[in-house]
């Protein structure tokens, strides 16, 4: 199955993230990972906004979300 997803050209893309806070070492060990498990796709890019409000909501455990709706 795995060999079958990494043949199509729409197959899995994993999107790698670092923060700021990231080491060196957290890196590689992603990457270890994404051979580990036969991701043949991957990408590392910057963290964006969106990233960065819904690590700071699940951190405020949904206090941002709650503050946006209505009621």
């Amino acid at each position: 199955l795995v060999s079958e997803v990494k043949k199509t050209k729409d197959g899995l893309t994993v999107l790698i993230k670092p923060t700021e806070k990231s080491i060196y070492k957290n890196l590689v060990d992603i990457l270890d990972e994404m051979q580990i498990c036969g991701i043949g796709r991957y990408t590392i890019m910057d963290v964006g906004d969106e990233d960065r409000y819904m690590m700071d909501n699940y951190k405020s455990q949904g206090e941002l979300t709650a503050e946006r709706l209505p009621g």
